[in-house]
């Protein structure tokens, strides 16, 4: 089974009441599936992993692992075992393991980020031998999850791989800024590793492909599948039509919507999944209680209370974002 590639972090869909819509879940990944997206991965961000119950996030593995065989889907199913501490990881993984092998699931493998309760380098290389007892599965390391634990050290990741080479040797490498260059330069020389994923949305993943060989991008960005998986195939082929830099660049245009009200990826990428029909809807759980970094968005107490919000777009806005969105399909459709 090949990791690399585009694999798309599945957004959450909601009900009305913000029950969680599985049915949904499972469009969405049909969707993405459909533009031969290489690997799909929930639960992973923030409204999956810190707004929904244990109970919540099972059924929408068991979903997933039901639908994979019933729809012939081709994607490496990913499911998010991240956990606040290990033994949260820990009952995660062990939960996948049982729906994998109930549905006898053969393209599948995990996704795991460093622990909220981490304070130190041994705390995060704890967690992640602590979820290698319990997986028989590939674990992709993603390697930041915000300024209360730090992301774990190369040497830590290549310690891993090393001892568990059947589980780690898979890198999301989302370390700060321009560091993520120096960590991936070193992480590509490692016998030890197999694939390592650009992130950050793709804001750097033509140059980390290019210069450095990335091998893919780890992103929620489902809604813009089509041409991910275009930009992919010209680095895998290398570029044969010479369009890759043009591709890019739409790309870009479509992540960098920083005028918009609400640029987050609950904002633009809810209003295309939902213009694409595939969503119902763009409402969203948020936090009621929540600490903002630059570094990223985590709760405070009770992770299983939340406030319901619809994100809107002004129509500016959403007509530039729709305008974007139709001048790349039309070079998709002419390449």
């Amino acid at each position: 089974m090949l990791i690399e590639g585009p694999f798309l972090i599945l957004s959450t869909p909601y009900f009305e009441d913000g029950a969680v819509d599985y049915d949904t879940l499972v469009a969405e990944a049909e969707f993405a599936d459909g533009w031969n997206t290489p690997g799909l991965i929930w639960p992973q961000s923030n409204d999956a992993n810190d707004l929904l119950t244990f109970d919540e996030r099972v059924k929408g593995m068991e979903s997933l692992c039901e639908a994979w065989p019933r729809l012939g889907l081709k994607a490496v199913l990913t499911i998010g075992i991240s956990g606040d501490n290990k033994e949260d990881a820990v009952k995660n993984a062990l939960a996948a393991e049982a729906l994998i092998k109930k549905y006898n699931i053969k393209n599948a493998a995990f996704c795991a980020r460093p622990p909220y309760d981490g304070t130190c380098d041994e705390d995060v290389r704890e967690y992640y031998i602590a979820i290698a007892s319990v997986v028989s599965h590939p674990v992709i390391i993603q390697t930041h999850v915000n300024r209360t634990c730090p992301s774990p050290t190369v040497d830590c990741i290549l310690y891993l791989a090393k001892t568990y080479p059947d589980v780690y040797g898979w890198i999301k490498e989302e370390t700060n800024s321009l560091e993520a260059n120096d960590r991936q330069r070193l992480e590509m020389v490692s016998p030890y590793i197999k694939t390592v994923f650009s992130a950050w949305g793709g804001w750097q993943w033509l140059y980390q492909a290019r210069r450095i060989g990335t091998r893919g991008l780890i992103s929620e960005r489902v809604a813009y599948a089509p041409i991910v998986n275009y930009i992919w195939k010209c680095i895998k082929e290398g570029d044969p039509d010479d369009t890759l830099t043009q591709a890019y660049a739409l790309y870009r245009l479509l992540i960098d919507q920083r005028n918009l009200e609400s640029n987050s990826l609950r904002g633009y990428s809810l209003h295309l999944l939902m213009r694409l029909g595939v969503f119902k809807n763009t409402i969203s759980r948020d936090y009621i209680e929540k600490i903002v970094t630059p570094a990223g968005t985590y709760p405070i107490g009770d992770k299983s209370v939340w406030k319901l919000v619809t994100y809107t777009l002004p129509a500016d806005d959403a007509a530039e974002l729709d305008k974007c969105f139709d001048d790349t399909m039309h070079f998709i459709n002419n390449h």
